[in-house]
Parts: C-alpha cells; structure tokens; sequence
C-alpha cells in the first residue's frame, strides 16, 4: 500500500497544491505536464551595507528573466520552457515544472534600486542591492511659485 507524505508548513495553500496535485499525478503521471505558475525558490541574505537575493532558476534562458526592484520589494519573473528529450514519449514520472513564473518578495530594509547588479550561472540567480543606511536624510528644494 502507498502513502501519501502531507506535511503543512508556513504556506497551508502551496502544501495542499502539492499534495492533491501528487494524488493525481499517482493516478496518470501526465496529470502536471501542463503550462502552469509556477514559485522557484529563494533565499534573502542580509549583510552589513547590502541584501543578497538568491533564486533558483535551473533551466530558464536569461533572456527569459525579468526582475523589478523598489526600494521595498523585488519581483522576478519569466518563462521556463518545457524540455523535450525526443518526439515521441510518454512521461513514468513528470516533476520538473514549466512555464510562467513570478516571486514578489519584500525586502528586509530599504535599498537603492539604483545600485543593484544581477549575476546569472549554473541556474542561480543573484541580485546583491546596497541598502540605504538609516537616518539618511535627503534633502528636498522648495520651490517658489
């Protein structure tokens, strides 16, 4: 007899997903070889003077990736197509996900979205920010009429 693992963490939706999607990928393995949205992981670092975020990407074109940056939050987005082995097969086992993904996290402290770099190897994604220090003031002009 077979069981199913359901463990609930943090996110009580993304675990119930995965839960009804392996109770039907159990029944026909072809069940997830849709286009879906899909949620790659990432890590947040947090250093002296700078945030490091961390995302992995395995599989996707660079071309292919799209990040915004606030002074609060990052977003990043793109596609990961599906990868063919030959023309005519059938999938025993289909868990590699494809197709539009998109993660919108906040950041820990403000950043100067200015000064960001992105780096992009062996499918991990790395965006180093420097962080505005606190108690920096910016100084604003008044105008006359």
């Amino acid at each position: 007899m077979n069981f199913i693992k359901i463990k609930f963490g943090n996110n009580f939706e993304d675990e119930f997903q995965k839960a009804v999607d392996e109770v039907f990928h159990l029944v026909s393995p072809v069940f997830k070889q849709y286009e879906c949205v899909w949620r790659p992981p990432v890590d947040v670092c947090e250093l002296g003077d700078e945030i490091i975020v961390l995302a992995d990407l395995a599989g996707i074109n660079k071309e292919e990736l799209h990040i915004e940056l606030s002074s609060k939050r990052i977003k990043i987005s793109g596609i990961r197509k599906m990868v063919s082995v030959v023309a005519d097969f059938r999938y025993c086992l289909a868990e590699i996900p494809h197709g539009y993904f998109e993660r919108s996290i906040p950041l820990p402290a403000l950043v100067d979205a200015e000064k960001a770099s992105a780096s992009y190897a062996d499918g991990i994604l790395m965006v180093r920010i420097n962080k505005i220090p606190a108690g920096k003031a910016h100084r604003i002009s008044v105008k006359t009429g």
